[in-house]
């Protein structure tokens, strides 16, 4: 069997790709788009390990003139390699901002200084900058391109664990640090900012008014992540080794992601993670939980994340003023734990996870903030077994377990919204298809599961009777909304007990 090429698992540098016979997935014709016209400046927000870095290092070595490096590339007869710029990159992700971020970025500035030789003497972090960037002009005889990676770094270390006073100061430093640039701009060639978030209040989008945002711009809807076809081509002899079903699965597990619902691409860190170790897990989600996301989720008694609709403004609603008025929704697109799956014709945006590893992983972590319960307890492959064998005694006790589990001081035992809440995220984290409250001309239908071979129809009462709900199932009709996906139908009455901590009743039927 041939050699399979290296995986560039977590590498951020263009030029150890590329020697390294790893795997490059040709994005320079999308870099070539922005990197064309002269004098711009742009900021582009994708969710972290989405090659974000990689994008920038590949910019660094195309301004610089490394043409061997592109050798069979899109763009290696297409640029002028010749006409090279100096290159000023700074990742924020390697500033050490503990100790002060004025003084970190100052000595982040010195340094890059000491590459060009250059010397340098502000000691304000805006003033410094605005300083090299004179300095190397006037050496080189060039304008600079600037590549600035992770900007909201030391913002986003204070959200989580949350700490207002300190996000702020950290913003108020960095509005002071990007200031100097909109008046510098004579002197740059490109300007590329990234990062996760999108601060509404951060200088980089108050005060730079001339940068392009990207992020929802359709010509760079696929310039981080896998398209469909990217996969199948520059990972074609992995998927020849493996099973027929890995393109399917893998479809399943991690494409998804979306920034103009037309367009969909496949998390890059976990389809290098997949091919790697040969097994289906969440190795993006593993790599940072979403803890403050996870507990701020739970005081809001928020849990139904599928099918959002939100407003296109929804990525200038993310400001660090108050703590509860974070926009949940917009740090949870930007965060990449929701995408957007549709654009109705208003412009309003349709959010919803982009996976099952996503689904699941989230919905796992989230229902065990609400129930107190171990991540590690098998609840999702024990309801799945349950559900594919038509096993409902099986389903009912495990969801019974869960709620008994549920501590008292987080037990709301008189609303039928905290039912709900553990009912949908028990099925979430199984990966089946869950829908709660759909909305039918006779009413809403509490939950709807959805497996490979039935139709499972729920209906939850808070006292009274397993019979009650089921009449209620077939006194609305709820089951002919569904009978189009030619699935038998089964209606599960499910009756609480708020005094006992618990299912006191319940019934099925076939509808």
């Amino acid at each position: 069997m041939d050699q399979l090429p290296n995986l560039p698992v977590g590498q951020q540098y263009f030029k150890s790709v590329i020697n390294g016979n790893a795997i490059y997935v040709d994005k320079t014709e999308y870099i070539y788009q922005i990197c064309k016209p002269i004098d711009k400046g742009y900021f582009l927000s994708r969710p972290r390990r989405f090659g974000k870095s990689l994008t920038l290092d590949t910019i660094n070595e195309l301004f610089s003139g490394n043409k061997a490096l592109f050798k069979g590339l899109w763009i290696e007869d297409k640029w002028d390699w010749t006409d090279t710029y100096p290159v000023i990159r700074m990742s924020f992700d390697a500033i050490g901002h503990e100790g002060g971020l004025a003084e970190a970025l100052v000595e982040a500035i010195e340094d890059i200084g000491k590459k060009f030789k250059v010397t340098l003497h502000k000691k304000l972090p805006g003033t410094i900058f605005n300083e090299l960037i004179e300095a190397v002009v006037e050496k080189t005889g060039k304008q600079v391109i600037i590549l600035i990676d992770e900007y909201d770094r030391p913002i986003v270390d204070y959200i989580d664990p949350y700490d207002l006073t300190m996000a702020n100061k950290q913003r108020d430093i960095l509005k002071q640090f990007f200031s100097i640039l909109k008046n510098a701009s004579n002197n740059i060639r490109f300007l590329l900012i990234t990062g996760v978030s999108k601060f509404s209040k951060v200088s980089i989008f108050s005060e730079l008014n001339h940068l392009d945002d990207l992020t929802l711009a359709p010509g760079c809807a696929t310039l981080c992540g896998y398209t469909q076809t990217e996969l199948t081509h520059y990972f074609a002899p992995y998927l020849r080794v493996m099973p027929p079903e890995t393109l399917e699965k893998m479809k399943m597990w991690y494409n998804g992601y979306s920034w103009d619902a037309e367009n969909f691409v496949y998390n890059p860190f976990s389809v290098l993670k997949f091919f790697r170790h040969g097994r289906y897990a969440n190795y993006w989600f593993e790599t940072g939980t979403p803890t403050f996301l996870i507990k701020l989720m739970r005081k809001r008694f928020t849990y139904k994340l599928e099918e959002i609709e939100v407003s296109n403004l929804i990525l200038e609603s993310f400001r660090l003023e108050k703590f509860e008025e974070l926009d949940l929704s917009s740090l949870l697109l930007q965060t990449g734990y929701l995408t957007i799956k549709k654009i109705t014709p208003t412009e309003k945006f349709i959010l919803d996870y982009p996976n099952k590893e996503v689904r699941q992983a989230f919905g796992q972590f989230l229902l065990s903030e609400y129930t107190h319960t171990p991540v590690t307890v098998p609840y999702g492959p024990n309801i799945l077994e349950a559900l594919t064998e038509n096993n409902l005694e099986n389903v009912i006790k495990i969801i019974n377990d869960l709620i008994q589990s549920v501590p008292d001081q987080n037990y709301v035992k008189d609303q039928e919204k905290f039912f709900h809440a553990i009912i949908h995220l028990i099925f979430t984290m199984v990966g089946s298809d869950p829908r709660t409250e759909m909305h039918t001309p006779a009413g809403r239908m509490d939950t709807v599961i959805i497996t490979n071979d039935r139709i499972f129809l729920f209906e939850f009462k808070i006292e009274g009777t397993a019979e009650e709900a089921i009449q209620c199932i077939r006194d609305r009709n709820y089951a002919d909304s569904l009978r189009l996906r030619n699935k038998p139908i089964t209606g599960v009455g499910v009756v609480f007990s708020a005094s006992k901590k618990g299912i006191s009743a319940w019934e099925r039927a076939e509808l």
